[in-house]
């Protein structure tokens, strides 16, 4: 009895740790997508980097210190010029393949975080759901062991492979809550009928045409459709946290889940035009991957050809073992032997008649030099194509002379080996003091979350709310909720020029009046999702602070470079305002005056917000 009342704690363990334990498979590839997600994300951002992000843009410095009064620190802060937001892209870019790679992973990912938040302080008006979810992933990553696996770290640390797949801490569990509350709590607040019992707001979300891609237009002839679909959102997302933490058949119902949820971000990815939003999303679902599908994965792949490798480096040359432990961390089977070439005399004589390292692949067939390198990547399952491109005869000559080139600078490279990539034993479990940190940071994002929903009238002390604050933890997941936005419509800008000639602003036409017609596709009206954001803000009066300065950037735009009398002396922004109505209804556009700024004089005062007359309406909140 008492063997059996023993074993109840060790049970319940067993199953806490296989509920909210993570694979250190599935964090490498958490690790990467990260990474991915970072790399698409500022390689958006960048395509607008003077507009977004110099004081020559939408919004100076000066402007987010005076119109928005509190400011986080940020590096982006410190300068107004292009180049130097250009310089901490790239530098934010740098840290981002560091982490992709594995290289200095928690120092990358501490890294990859700081410049983020930084990057999202400096462009408040243009941030959307998918920005705070990508910093709060980061953020749980940085109390994890993401490049215990696949990385440059866990190729260089000699104890890494003693450690087993399955991972658990505080950590795994408080991202495994995290990215479950953000499916929970938007469903708890799509409180509008308009999901239930109607029905009829994935019907609303796809008729917003700034946001509709062609699929969705042609999915809005299928009413029945659409209704299924609202239902199938909001009761998944209510659902998913009991499918994904069930404790009874846990595995099938984790798959079940994880295949509908990733679903339904591809199915957002085809309607609407959200950014790097499903991205993020599949990402977060990432870390969910238990690792049964990575021993299935290992044990298909486990074939002559990937097994029956071999690799012989010479001896004294410490960075050539420590290239070959990379490219199998990478590409190979962890067990793939490597070995000094010196332990078998024939494969030394090769060795040395080819001035090289000594790859045998599973038949006993010799491969060296290039050609030993792109059989390597031949075997890899996500690598092989590249592999084949290698062996080319377009490549091999090229990487011949690419191999010779090392090989001749083997001392200088085992110089900067011993300082840049050298051998770690990193001990990947947090200690007890970290653990607690971590579970009262857990504990205080739920109660966060909580606080969101009105009927629980949850109050936090000011101490608790400064430290969410600071580590940017506070959060509102609030995507199409309570209802999608019924507010349409598009922008039309008319300029003046000073000899009284009209200008079509958005267009480029000089002495024609704009085109008020509706457009074909609004969303081709807007340059990027981030832009957008931006003009679906500024169309409201309690965003009318953003006005002045979107009205001056035009003015700047308009009239850099032209002639006198091609300058605009004053332009007004109008918004053309549509209201979805139900069942296909006719809509009718109203034109309504957002803002009129003179161009000759761009240095003063911008009114208070509220003071300009303007659209009114519901902000996009997806």
């Amino acid at each position: 009895m008492g063997q059996d009342h023993d074993s109840i704690p060790k049970n319940a363990m067993a199953k806490t740790r296989a509920i909210f334990g993570i694979d250190l498979r599935t964090l490498a590839l958490f690790r990467v997508l990260l990474a991915i997600a970072l790399i698409v994300d500022l390689g958006m951002r960048a395509r607008d980097l003077a507009a977004h992000y110099s004081d020559h843009g939408i919004l100076p410095r000066v402007a987010l210190i005076s119109e928005f009064g509190a400011w986080f620190p940020s590096f982006h802060m410190m300068s107004g010029s292009a180049k130097v937001q250009g310089a901490l892209f790239l530098i934010a870019g740098l840290i981002a393949v560091a982490l992709m790679v594995g290289y200095r992973t928690r120092l990358a990912t501490i890294g990859s975080w700081i410049f983020l938040i930084s990057l999202q302080a400096r462009s408040q008006p243009i941030s959307q759901g998918a920005d705070l979810l990508l910093h709060v992933l980061l953020f749980w990553g940085m109390f994890l062991p993401l490049g215990a696996r696949c990385s440059i770290d866990a190729a260089l640390d000699r104890q890494i492979d003693q450690e087993p797949n399955s991972y658990f801490s505080m950590a795994t569990m408080a991202l495994l809550v995290q990215c479950m509350s953000v499916y929970f709590f938007t469903a708890l607040l799509k409180d509008s009928r308009v999901w239930l019992p109607d029905g009829t707001a994935v019907y609303y979300a796809l008729h917003i045409d700034y946001l509709a891609t062609p699929f969705a237009v042609w999915l809005r002839q299928f009413p029945a459709i659409m209704q299924g679909l609202t239902y199938f959102v909001w009761f998944l997302e209510i659902l998913a946290p009991f499918l994904i933490f069930s404790p009874v058949l846990h595995l099938p119902l984790r798959l079940v889940a994880l295949v509908l949820l990733t679903g339904m971000h591809i199915g957002f990815f085809l309607c609407l035009e959200i950014g790097i939003f499903p991205l993020v999303s599949i990402a977060s679902l990432v870390a969910f991957t238990p690792g049964w599908v990575w021993d299935r994965i290992a044990a298909w792949a486990h074939t002559p050809k990937r097994s029956g490798l071999a690799i012989y480096y010479d001896q004294p040359c410490v960075f050539c073992r420590k290239v070959c432990l990379i490219l199998r961390s990478f590409l190979l089977p962890a067990r793939t032997p490597i070995r000094p070439a010196q332990d078998d005399p024939d494969i030394h004589r090769t060795m040395q008649a080819h001035n090289s390292w000594v790859v045998v692949d599973h038949d006993g067939s010799r491969h060296v030099r290039w050609n030993a390198i792109a059989l390597v990547f031949r075997r890899s399952l996500l690598f092989a194509p590249l592999g084949w491109f290698f062996s080319t005869r377009l490549m091999s000559p090229l990487g011949d002379r690419i191999y010779e080139t090392v090989a001749r600078n083997r001392g200088l490279l085992a110089q900067w080996s011993a300082v840049v990539l050298p051998y770690r034993d990193r001990a990947i479990h947090p200690s007890l003091i970290a653990n607690c940190v971590v579970a009262g940071l857990m504990v205080m994002v739920f109660f966060i979350n909580l606080r969101t929903l009105s009927s629980f009238h949850v109050r936090m002390p000011r101490a608790i709310h400064d430290i969410a604050s600071g580590l940017r933890l506070n959060q509102k997941w609030s995507m199409f909720a309570p209802a999608p936005s019924r507010l349409d419509g598009w922008f039309v800008v008319r300029g003046v020029t000073s000899t009284g000639a009209p200008v079509d602003v958005l267009n480029n036409r000089v002495g024609e009046e704009p085109h008020w017609e509706r457009p074909e596709r609004l969303a081709g009206k807007y340059s990027s999702y981030r832009w957008r954001k931006y003009l679906v803000r500024m169309k409201n009066d309690k965003e009318a602070q953003f006005r002045p300065y979107y009205a001056r950037y035009l003015c700047r735009q308009w009239n850099r470079g032209r002639t006198p009398e091609e300058r605009i002396a004053e332009l007004t922004i109008y918004f053309n305002a549509e209201w979805i109505v139900r069942d296909y209804g006719p809509r009718k556009a109203e034109r309504k005056l957002v803002h009129t700024e003179s161009c000759l004089l761009p240095n003063r005062v911008p009114p208070k917000p509220g003071a300009t007359k303007g659209a009114d309406g519901d902000t996009e909140n997806f």
